[in-house]
């Protein structure tokens, strides 16, 4: 599913949470290729860490280590520019199945001022993004494949990545979140049920309230494994609104999140 993943490297205490989660997303996702990325900004202050020859050995003794670790291919690139759109020019060129990004930060605020590669990525990607947390635990084995859905086209491409984990073996668990009176009952009875009927494997639950935290909420509770939403917007007007909900809970969950673009 997920078995040519693309990493954005830095130096952040933060970042080697990531080495921590990913053999869970091996064994999760099939992970048999890791592409280490990391982004010189060339527009900000260079520490001697970023020279070309330093970056690069880091990386190769990285790329080693998790060869060595994981079992699978590693390998690494170094890129100068932005970051998010280094990483996504890197997956691109690269064929990438999808994208791993550590978020550290939940706060809205924080990132107008500190900038946020996390949801730059997930305002641009066409490849689906993982997105992990800093401050998140680890899945055990068995934890559920959560799905946000409300019966949208981009609910819909979620789904279909939602159904392949399934198919796996994975315990799921689809949510459709009632957000107000005007949301179609039949609908929402009629997805739910045909998941539970197609999948053993598979629990529904419909809930009520703002979206978002509903399903942030119920991610946590859960310890999911995943939680799988899709993306709005597939214009570069529409990048910049990926989605008021999706955009909130890549930023605000604890839980792995796996964002799939339309």
């Amino acid at each position: 599913m997920l078995k040519h993943c693309i990493v954005g490297v830095d130096y952040s205490p933060e970042w080697d949470r990531t080495l921590e989660y990913l053999p869970a997303i091996k064994l999760l996702a099939g992970l048999e290729h890791l592409t280490l990325v990391h982004v010189v900004e060339s527009f900000k202050r260079q520490r001697t860490r970023d020279q070309p020859g330093a970056a690069e050995g880091h990386l190769k003794h990285l790329a080693e280590q998790l060869s060595a670790d994981l079992g699978i291919a590693v390998d690494y690139v170094v890129r100068s520019g932005f970051a998010a759109s280094e990483i996504l020019e890197v997956a691109k060129t690269r064929a990438a199945d999808g994208i791993i990004a550590l978020n550290r930060s939940h706060s809205a605020s924080r990132e107008v001022l500190i900038g946020n590669i996390v949801i730059n990525l997930a305002r641009m990607t066409r490849i689906p993004l993982l997105v992990i947390a800093s401050d998140g635990a680890i899945a055990e084995p068995g934890a559920p494949i959560i799905l946000g859905t409300d019966g949208s086209a981009p609910a819909k491409a979620a789904q279909h990545w939602f159904e392949g984990f399934v198919r796996q073996g994975n315990h799921g668990l689809a949510l459709w979140v009632d957000a107000d009176e005007h949301d179609d009952e039949e609908e929402a009875h009629r997805s739910l049920s045909n998941l539970s009927s197609a999948f053993s494997n598979v629990a529904t639950r419909r809930l009520k309230g703002d979206a978002t935290d509903q399903l942030v909420k119920t991610a946590s509770e859960e310890k999911a494994a995943l939680l799988i939403i899709g993306k709005r917007g597939n214009t570069p007007i529409q990048d910049l609104l990926i989605g008021s909900t999706a955009e909130s809970v890549v930023r605000e969950s604890r839980q792995p999140v796996l964002l799939i673009p339309t």
